[in-house]
């Protein structure tokens, strides 16, 4: 069978079901609620099984995220122009010290269903299991009442957009949260949950005001021994040199050496930076010791997204040393299809003009692609992403899977999660790539893998491509 041998025919949904059911590992997808209640529940777990072998399925259970990706924070909407629901779970508000944090407009679609209970009957028929996820909604919307007043402080004294991870009424929210999701859904096979936020060390260097400096952030990390009125004036200092440098100040000794000359003079930017990491890191011990106090059998699992792979500070500031301990697994977002253009958005803000601009950018480039682990020569070159942007290739998808297996080393499980067909990016990914990738994630030794980013989003040809390379694996593997 090729990797883009299977044709829809009669036979086609039954065969699938059959060969999913002897699949020994985790191969997952992520699919929106409202997808499912659109093109049936039934319907599309039989396609799942059939194209891409999915033994488990993980829609959101809250998506108040999707929010601060929109024009004025508008919500989401069908093609009728209905406004469609934040929460897709039943909610009890006896789990909230804010109950208003748990409500549901009954005006919008879908709040009167429970995404949960019902794919868990609809996958117990079929042998496959239901995770629950959530992506952190940290900017605020104002859609969930009270986050104001859980503000970060910058380093200028100002409040910012985004929601403290230290701040105790946002740590409450979460309690709520957990505690509904897990109690109310007792046989809820396993929980995801991410965070896409970056810390202050970057964002300086972007020429922002960082956080946070809240009287809670502070007193914390004075107890961890950081000194966050020295690292408040250091960010500042770096983000005094961005600006510099972006209005075509070039320092007279270099940029590189610039750089390292406020760091020398500043060496609590880089505590302070570990201090964010750390207390992004203290929300999931919380929520991990949470969710097993409450159901042992959870399988917890965080998201770590791909840009482990494009950022230097992710990778330096965040080893998987930190994630391990309170963690059954980890999901490694390895998006090829949109790693191209990203990645080289984050050089062309960080890098080119900035960190290695003493060198050409041809050289830059070769050298921001070795730093994070790949091979300039197998790897997009420099031209085709300013033309437009182009795919990653299999190298990626390999060594940012073998980075993750190796650094974990059987601490917990590592499941990765292949991205492909990804919506606004110019890239016109086959089922010969989505094969070769997929296999090179089992050539990285990872436990179990997730197909795409959203199960919507994908092309049936390249879902069939995914589902013949883990069906592949199993028959020579046997």
């Amino acid at each position: 069978m090729g990797a883009a041998g299977i044709a829809m025919g009669p036979n086609l949904l039954a065969q699938g079901s059959s060969q999913s059911k002897n699949i020994p590992f985790l191969v997952g997808t992520m699919v929106m609620a409202e997808d499912l209640y659109e093109k049936g529940i039934a319907t599309e777990l039989d396609r799942m099984q059939a194209l891409g072998a999915i033994n488990t399925v993980m829609p959101f259970s809250h998506n108040h995220v999707a929010r601060q990706y929109k024009p004025n924070y508008a919500p989401k909407t069908d093609k009728e122009g209905r406004t469609i629901t934040d929460i897709y779970v039943k909610t009890n508000p006896k789990y909230y010290k804010n109950p208003e944090w748990g409500y549901r407009d009954p005006k919008d679609l879908y709040a009167n269903r429970d995404i949960l209970d019902e794919l868990g009957e609809a996958c117990a028929e079929r042998n496959m299991k239901v995770y629950a996820r959530i992506l952190e909604p940290y900017v605020i919307t104002g859609l969930i009442p009270g986050l104001e007043e859980y503000a970060e402080v910058d380093s200028t004294g100002e409040k910012g957009r985004n929601v403290c991870y230290n701040h105790p009424g946002y740590i409450d929210y979460w309690k709520g949260v957990i505690d509904d999701l897990i109690i109310s859904h007792p046989n809820l096979h396993g929980f995801k949950f991410g965070q896409e936020r970056g810390g202050p060390f970057f964002e300086a260097l972007k020429n922002n005001a960082v956080t946070c400096f809240c009287t809670h952030c502070v007193e914390k990390a004075k107890i961890r021994g950081v000194d966050a009125q020295r690292a408040r004036v250091g960010f500042n200092a770096f983000k005094d040199f961005s600006k510099k440098a972006k209005e075509g100040e070039a320092p007279i000794d270099g940029y590189f050496a610039a750089f390292f000359r406020i760091l020398s003079e500043y060496p609590e930017t880089l505590a302070y930076e570990r201090f964010s990491k750390a207390s992004r890191e203290d929300q999931r011990k919380r929520m991990y010791a949470q969710i097993k106090k409450l159901n042992p059998a959870v399988q917890v699992g965080w998201h770590v997204d791909h840009s482990m792979g494009w950022s230097l500070g992710m990778r330096s500031f965040w080893p998987y040393d930190d994630m391990v301990g309170h963690s059954d697994w980890l999901s490694i977002a390895l998006y090829f299809g949109s790693m191209g253009r990203r990645s080289y958005g984050h050089f062309k803000s960080n890098y080119q003009n900035l960190l290695f601009a003493d060198a050409d950018k041809e050289t830059a480039y070769k050298m921001y692609l070795s730093i994070n682990g790949m091979d300039p020569e197998q790897q997009p070159s420099l031209a085709e992403q300013e033309n437009g942007g182009t795919e990653m290739h299999a190298e990626y998808v390999y060594k940012e899977a073998k980075r993750a297996v190796d650094n974990i080393n059987g601490r917990a499980k590592v499941y990765g999660r292949i991205g492909f067909d990804h919506p606004g990016y110019n890239t016109d990914i086959q089922p010969e790539q989505v094969y070769e990738g997929t296999q090179e994630m089992f050539r990285a030794r990872v436990d179990g893998v997730f197909c795409g980013r959203e199960w919507e989003e994908l092309q049936e040809k390249n879902t069939v491509a995914f589902g013949n390379a883990v069906r592949d694996h199993v028959k020579n593997n046997r």
